[in-house]
């Protein structure tokens, strides 16, 4: 392809949607991009990415990161970690 020519027609939607939720989350620094390939992506190129894909069959990429922890998670946690302390100074 010249400089100037639109670029070919892509006819694996998938692969446009895997690679728009991909660019998403690696822009908003969200985690999640290790599943979805940014190491092979980062290292290889888009290209491999690709294959790689291809490769794993029909394999669905998840539509959001997992749920961030909740307020009442993290209350559990602290106190978690201060009953441990406790019994490690006790």
């Amino acid at each position: 392809m010249a400089a100037g020519e639109p670029a070919a027609e892509v006819a694996d939607t998938a692969a446009v949607q895997r690679y728009e939720q991909l660019r998403r989350q690696a822009l908003d620094g969200q985690p999640g991009g290790a599943r979805l390939g940014l190491a092979v992506l980062q290292r290889e190129g888009v290209a491999a990415w690709m294959a790689a894909w291809s490769d794993l069959g029909a394999v669905v990429a998840p539509e959001s990161p997992p749920p961030s922890p909740t307020t009442a998670d993290a209350v559990v946690a602290v106190l978690a970690s201060m009953a441990l302390a406790c019994a490690a100074a006790g």
